[in-house]
Formats: C-alpha cells, structure tokens, sequence
C-alpha cells in the first residue's frame, strides 16, 4: 500500500484507541446511528449504511485530488470540444438524435460540466485508477455532510483532537448555492445582455420518485436561506408559455437540474415544454446536457482509441494508459475477441452505457464460466462495455454488528466532487464485497482531513 505516513499512523492509532476501550466506542456507535438516523441522510426509505471509521487524508492527498481531477479535466474539455465542432466524432457516441441536439445546445454558460463526481480507486501518489464519470444526476453531497457533522462531536474525534490532531471536511452546499448562481448571472450577462440584480427563482428538478428527495429539501432549504425562492417539482409539472417556465404558478428562472440526461429524453413525449424552453435559452437549466458525453460510460472506449482520438497528446495518452481501465464496447466482436471475453472473465467487468448505483453491473470473477458465457450473449450487440477490472484497494477497517466490534478487511472507493470543474470534495464507500454498490454493498465514512 502506499498510503501516505500521516494516515497510516492515524488508522493506526484510532485502532489502537479502539483496542484500548471497546464498549467506549460501541456505545459511542449506537450514538452515531440515532443521530444519523434522525438526519436528511436517508436513501431509498432507510438511513445510510455507516461505518463508525473515518477515512483519513493529509494535505498532500488533496494535493494529488486537484492534479488528477485537473489532469483528466484537461483531456474531457478537449473530447466535449471535439464532439461540438466535428460531426465525425459525434457519430462514435451514437447518441439518439434528441440527445445530440440537446448536447449541442449552447447552456448559456462556459463550463461543460458545472456538477460532476469522479469515482477512482486510490491508493497514493500517481497510483489511482478512475472507475467511473458522474456527470449528470450528481448525489450524495447530503450523505458527507451528515457524517462529518456526526462524527466531529465523536468519542474518537475527540481523543484523536487531543492527540494534537484537527480535521476538516470540504463544504458542499452553500458553495454549490454560490456557484449555480454564479451560472445564472453569466447566463444572463452573456445571452441576454443584462447584468441584473434580479433575485432568480429556483426550481430542483427530477421525476418523483428517482431522486434523493432528503437532499433535495436540504438544498431548498440552503437556497432558501441565502434568499432565493425554491421550489422542487417533477419535469413533467413544467409549463412553457411566453417565454418563459412555469411550474404551476411560479415562474422559473434557474433550473438545477438533477434528472439525468437519459431519463429526460426517454420521457421526452411528456417534457416538450421543459426541453424547448431550454433549446430557446429561455431558462438558465444547470447542468446543461453537454455534460452527458462525458457521463456516459462509453467515454473510458472512445478515450482508449487512439484512433478516434488522435487530437490528444503524448502526455495525455500516457495518463488515459496509466489511470482509466482499457475498455471497449461490446458490439461488432469478431468470434476471437468473444472467446477471449469468455477466458479472461477473472479479469473484466461488464457495464451498461448509462445506468447507475450498480445496476446492470457484472464482474466476472462473481460467475461461473457457463454463468459468464450466458451474459455475454445476453447483452451481446446491446449498449454495453467490457472493462478491465481494477484490483479493488483494501484496508483493515472497523465492524461493529451483532454486539460484536473487529477489524476486517474492506474494500474501498473514492468519488471527487467537482463544482465549476474544480476538485471540491470527497465522498468515501467500503464494502466488503468485489462491488461497491447499493445493489451488494455500500458503507459511507466520514472523511477527516488531518491538520
């Protein structure tokens, strides 16, 4: 492992403090989950699972964050490029003609992803591997929030403070209110001329039912509280009548929007106002739906061919070889390619194009060679991907279940939030399992940055 010293020496004594006195921590657990358990941090009708471990980082591990996320923005921004300006390119994404359009709509704003979390495994200085892009649809800023206000008051917390150690965790929501506005303010200013004071009206949108609804009041509420009027509704409530966007009565005037790119054009049909009013720039909708050429999976393929994108250096190719997973699409495979899918299965991971938390995810070294041989001829010509599989970086950490309180071994995965294109968080998941998913396993940590 090459973990940086100071966070070795950190798990290291926080085990140690646990060894010392277990019924201390134990009941210090039971603590954290009633209070996590009354908090926004829910999904899908239960509390997050949680484990009564922080995640430690040092400054030079948010050193590495912002090159890494900085390093691959560079080479995203120059693919997002392409696709806009040549109509070869676009035809390697294959995306269906709404997408496209709705792609190449100008937001009314500079960034190309204003919201985005870069999922990798980490495991020190220049040894990471990305995992996946979440680009459109962008989550769990509440669950990080939640644990670091639940741990910081914690029995380890404070042993560890008197130790001379003090930890921090980065801010996600009135630092997203600043930057959403700041979007609609450029919005206005560049395609409308004005420079205005105007106080926006905000509305949070998904389809009922899909999103994280706790997260979504507690952004309301932080909109709210900086003095804008927000609202959070359903595409399919949206109204678009002289020239502007109504939900209901309320006219809306700055959109953040969490459906994601492939749900909305799916129900395309029932959102004809919310999708024109965008096409007209009639609203500010942030993200626009640029971003999904970088959501979807099948950007790690187009990255790793070098022939379709011979645009990008020398420098950047290395980085694409050395930290994204070579991947290909699983369509049009000569019988020699299929037979090496099917031997090498211990070693590669099928992912649909645009689905997430899990869903539709196989890893080979879960299956028998018949079971293996029977999904890829399942999802044979269908929108899928072979990956390699990246080792899955483990760490000793803390279990406390059924009264018990050990160590073990976990799986980790990091996800680097990035607001305006700059690295702005962290989210952490453990499991115990070869998938770090909701649909198998899915611990979050609280994150401590040591000072």
């Amino acid at each position: 492992m090459i973990i940086l010293l100071a966070a070795d020496e950190l798990f290291q004594l926080f085990a140690e403090r646990v060894a010392a006195n277990p019924q201390l921590y134990y009941n210090d657990y039971q603590l954290r989950k009633v209070m996590v358990r009354r908090s926004s941090a829910w999904y899908k009708g239960r509390p997050v699972d949680f484990l009564y471990q922080p995640m430690f980082f040092t400054s030079a591990d948010l050193e590495c964050f912002e090159h890494l996320t900085s390093s691959l923005t560079r080479i995203l921004l120059q693919v997002i490029d392409r696709y806009r300006q040549d109509p070869v390119f676009r035809t390697y994404f294959a995306f269906p003609p709404l997408m496209e359009e709705l792609i190449m709509a100008e937001p009314g704003y500079e960034a190309k992803f204003p919201i985005a979390r870069f999922d990798l495994f980490y495991q020190g200085k220049d040894e990471f591997k990305f995992c996946e892009l979440n680009a459109d649809g962008t989550s769990s800023m509440n669950e990080v929030r939640v644990l670091h206000d639940v741990f910081k008051g914690s029995a380890i917390a404070k042993d560890l403070q008197k130790e001379g150690y003090s930890f921090f965790d980065y801010e996600l929501f009135d630092t997203w209110a600043k930057t959403l506005i700041s979007y609609y303010h450029e919005f206005k200013s560049k395609h409308h001329g004005e420079h205005t004071s105007y106080i926006p009206k905000i509305a949070i949108v998904d389809f009922e039912g899909e999103g994280i609804t706790s997260e979504f009041f507690v952004f309301q509420e932080c909109f709210r509280r900086q003095g804008y009027t927000t609202i959070i509704c359903d595409p399919r409530e949206l109204r678009y009548r002289s020239g502007s966007l109504y939900c209901g009565r309320q006219k809306i005037d700055l959109v953040y929007r969490r459906a994601t790119t492939a749900r909305l054009v799916a129900e395309a049909s029932d959102i004809k106002d919310f999708l024109q009013a965008y096409l007209d720039q009639a609203v500010c909708v942030v993200g626009g739906f640029v971003s999904q050429i970088i959501h979807n999976k099948k950007i790690f393929a187009i990255l790793h061919d070098q022939q379709k994108t011979s645009f990008l250096s020398k420098r950047d190719r290395k980085f694409i070889e050395k930290h994204i997973p070579y991947t290909f699409c699983l369509r049009g495979n000569t019988q020699e390619q299929l037979e090496r899918i099917l031997e090498n299965k211990d070693k590669l991971v099928l992912k649909p194009f645009d689905l997430f938390a899990g869903r539709g995810v196989y890893l080979g070294c879960d299956y028998s060679f018949d079971e293996w041989e029977k999904l890829i001829y399942q999802v044979l010509g269908k929108d899928y991907l072979v990956q390699e599989l990246c080792s899955l970086l483990q760490r000793k950490m803390l279990t406390i279940e059924d009264k018990k309180i050990y160590f073990e071994n976990y799986k980790y995965m990091l996800g680097l939030f990035m607001y305006n294109q700059k690295f702005s968080g962290i989210y952490t998941r453990v499991g115990r399992k070869n998938m770090i998913a909701a649909v198998q396993e899915s611990f979050t940590l609280p994150n401590f940055i040591v000072r």
